[in-house]
């Protein structure tokens, strides 16, 4: 049997961060939370995740500068990331892909599209981050980012 994959959860919201953990464990996962952005650094540090769910909005250290330390994190540079916002804005999903992000999903979200963005932003491919290549960045969807 393989292990769990472990999924780091980022989310300032206590009532939201209690309910992504429970559904992502429910679905198999082997949750951890932070509770701000620095927290989410240091536990990535820790846990070295197979997967994050970031929310942009978090205290100390912001979604989109958690992301960026990430990406300049050696060991954790490759960790895909999916990014979790109320705000619509195409700006930040611009922003969120620039800075690596695979997938950008925003809040409310049903179980389902949970789920199914874990899903995929474990199996999908990171494509240029750290290539020396030069290789492009990519978010997989941007499905939810304007409705």
């Amino acid at each position: 049997m393989s292990p769990r994959r472990r999924i780091l959860v980022a989310e300032d919201d206590l009532g939201v961060r209690e309910l992504i953990l429970a559904r992502l464990a429910v679905a198999g996962y082997d949750t951890h939370s932070a509770r701000n952005g620095r927290d989410a650094m240091d536990r990535a540090h820790t846990l070295k995740p197979d997967g994050i769910v970031l929310d942009i909005n978090l205290p100390v250290m912001d979604g989109f500068e958690a992301l960026e330390a990430l990406r300049s994190t050696w060991v954790l540079r490759k960790v895909p990331v999916l990014v979790l916002t109320a705000r619509h804005a195409e700006e930040d999903v611009r922003r969120a892909i620039s800075l690596g992000a695979k997938d950008f999903l925003t809040k409310p979200f049903s179980d389902g599209q949970l789920i199914a963005r874990v899903v995929r932003l474990l199996r999908a491919p990171v494509v240029g981050l750290g290539d020396d290549d030069g290789g492009s960045r990519h978010l997989t969807s941007v499905e939810g980012a304007t409705s």
